[in-house]
């Protein structure tokens, strides 16, 4: 008996340790997920950087030329991973880092990192997207238009069906 009481003691705990387990990994392994995502689409983005610098200065573009190509480059990169735009942010802060601290990032490409960052920031903030109402937003509510004075309500073309 005591055997048995003592088995379903240790089973119960290692339900719950297990089930404690269960619960708190996800988060965990998603967390790793995202900072593995954000650093291969950094290295893809640093790579990109780098090969579109030396395509702009070996085609002997001027520096707003350079920035443009270089941007165009990043944001291909970008669209081509599918990733959100949480973790393109972080990867566009974790390529700009390394590639200013090894002394690598041009003007150009500052400047045009500074520019996808923008846009992206853009699309991870509600108020980036455009309102859903065909664009309008705020300003007087749809309805009868203004009346054109002598009050009763309704402009010209308004006739209440009485």
């Amino acid at each position: 008996m005591l055997k048995s009481g003592l088995f379903a003691a240790a089973f119960r705990t290692a339900l719950v340790l297990g089930a404690a387990v269960a619960v708190v990994l996800p988060p965990v392994v998603a967390s790793a997920s995202v900072q593995d995502a954000a650093a291969q689409l950094s290295a893809e983005i640093q790579q990109a950087i780098l090969t579109a610098q030396a395509e702009a200065a070996a085609a002997g573009l001027s520096q707003e030329d350079a920035g443009a190509y270089i941007e165009a480059a990043v944001q291909s990169v970008i669209a081509m991973s599918g990733q959100s735009p949480a973790v393109a942010s972080q990867a566009l802060a974790g390529a700009r880092a390394s590639l200013a601290a090894s002394g690598q990032l041009s003007a150009a490409a500052s400047t045009a990192v500074t520019s996808v960052q923008s846009v992206v920031a853009a699309a991870s903030t509600p108020g980036g997207a455009p309102a859903a109402g065909g664009g309008r937003t705020g300003g007087a509510p749809m309805g009868a238009p203004a009346s054109s004075g002598g009050g009763g309500g309704g402009g010209s073309d308004y006739r209440p069906g009485t």
